[in-house]
């Protein structure tokens, strides 16, 4: 439904071809509403800006009908009205208009296949993959993913179960958890045979950022001596993957949105678009959902970015990794910096274990390769390990809550120091250096803190 005739002639004319079911039109909420009334829908095509009422109203009252409704939502570039409302009524797909009869049919193409043979499919028993085939598996598409906890194994099952597809994924996840490596393995395991090219968002300035995403011709700008591929011309056939996708500038994200839909890019300063068969990936560690509200990224395009939600756990949710990791890092280490350090005390490895890693993976690796340099032989020992990382272990225990007075006197201004950068640390790693929870566990202001660890210069270790 959309109160534009042109609109609904199309949509009309379109899917009359591909569908034996009736196609039913309207142009407002009142006029949608009472067609609703009439018998169920299967499908519902409807614009958010309508005449007498948001086009929410309509999707309500059809999900109050039947929750089995695939809802495809239609809206205009430069007049989205809440998509993030539209993510949370379950909405199936999201056409930007004006739409071409491509795009249209793949909308309905993706909503039409869930009513597709869905006795088979509820008759299909599951099955589980054996231990082997899994290792299998992960030796062969995410070699460099270490860990067996039932949260990473989970992302290994949704990519596997979405790998084959065309559709956009976007990975979440604190910083250095990994969500590079998640990208190179959707990529390898969708059997594509063009490259998997990267584009870190948050690197490149923004006015060379659509030149780096479309290409661009000779003498398009200053200093263009020549043409160039961007990156959707360089994956094509492959899978591009869009790090820290949420810093990248709002005017293009529209380009890029436009792009997904459409599947055609045009480099700066053609005149003729170029069609591109490129699998997107995109990544952050920002709250997209929170940026989009704060009108610093485009709801339309989170909404196509997130078809495939994949979130990484944080290390400090998988700890029981975190002994497989020191060990792969020490034998890394070993061998790429001519070094022979043979394994890691148990007090040492308690040590690491108890941290709370706020950089995740990439400071659990930077810190053991640290450590295995200045080791060089023999055995990591707990006075191998940063202060920091000894004075959480520590903290958890309870010994720095035991105060002993040495039978010499003690400084007390610096007992008292310790004493506290002991219990700062203490809530910063239990929050993952949440400096608002850390604050208000230690319950002083959060300016209070952060002051606290500019005069200090408390930093997460490897950090």
């Amino acid at each position: 439904m959309d109160d534009e005739d042109a609109i609904r002639a199309v949509v009309r004319r379109v899917l009359g071809k591909v569908t034996d079911a009736t196609v039913v039109e309207a142009g407002t909420v009142a006029e949608a509403t009472a067609k609703l009334a009439e018998g169920d829908v299967a499908v519902l095509f409807v614009d958010l800006g309508l005449p007498d009422g948001p086009g929410f109203d309509v999707i309500d009252a059809a999900l109050a009908r039947s929750d089995d409704v695939a809802i495809v939502v239609m809206t205009g570039a430069s007049s989205v009205d809440h998509p993030i409302s539209a993510l949370r009524r379950n909405v199936s797909d999201f056409l930007l208009k004006p739409f071409s009869r491509n795009s249209l049919l793949e909308a309905w193409e993706r909503v039409a296949a869930r009513f597709r043979d869905k006795p088979t499919r509820a008759r299909r028993t599951p099955k589980t993959k054996s231990t082997k085939a899994v290792e299998q598996w992960r030796e062969q598409h995410a070699p460099e993913v270490i860990g067996d906890h039932p949260s990473l194994l989970q992302v290994f099952a949704t990519i596997e179960r979405i790998a084959d597809t065309d559709a956009t994924v976007l990975v979440m996840g604190e910083s250095g958890t990994g969500k590079e490596l998640v990208a190179a393995a959707v990529h390898s395991a969708s059997g594509r045979t063009g490259s998997f090219v990267t584009l870190n968002c948050a690197a490149i300035p923004e006015n060379l950022m659509e030149s780096e995403l479309f290409g661009h011709v000779r003498g398009a700008f200053t200093g263009a001596t020549g043409s160039r591929n961007g990156c959707f011309l360089e994956a094509q056939g492959g899978t591009l993957f869009l790090d820290e996708i949420g810093e990248m500038p709002l005017a293009l994200q529209a380009k890029l949105l436009r792009a997904l839909q459409e599947k055609k890019v045009r480099p700066v300063g053609d005149d003729r678009e170029r069609s591109v068969d490129v699998r997107i990936v995109a990544a952050t560690n920002r709250d997209l959902e929170e940026r989009a509200e704060a009108g610093l990224f485009r709801e339309d395009l989170l909404y196509r970015l997130s078809v495939i939600p994949i979130e990484l756990p944080s290390l400090r949710e998988r700890r029981t990794d975190i002994p497989l990791l020191v060990r792969h890092f020490i034998a890394l280490s070993n061998e790429t910096r001519g070094r022979s350090v043979e394994g890691i005390a148990p007090e040492a490895l308690d040590m690491l274990t108890a941290y709370g890693w706020p950089g995740n993976v990439r400071q659990l690796r930077n810190l053991v390769e640290r450590i295995v340099i200045l080791r060089v032989d023999g055995w990591i020992e707990p006075n191998d390990l940063p202060l920091r990382v000894r004075a959480t272990a520590a903290s958890l225990e309870g010994n720095a809550l035991e105060p002993q007075l040495p039978d010499g006197g003690i400084d007390l201004r610096d007992a008292v120091e310790r004493f506290e950068n002991a219990l700062i640390l203490q809530a910063l790693e239990r929050t993952g250096w949440n400096k608002n929870q850390a604050a208000s566990m230690l319950q002083i202001n959060r300016t209070t803190l952060v002051e606290k660890l500019k005069k200090k210069d408390l930093k997460p270790a490897g950090g």
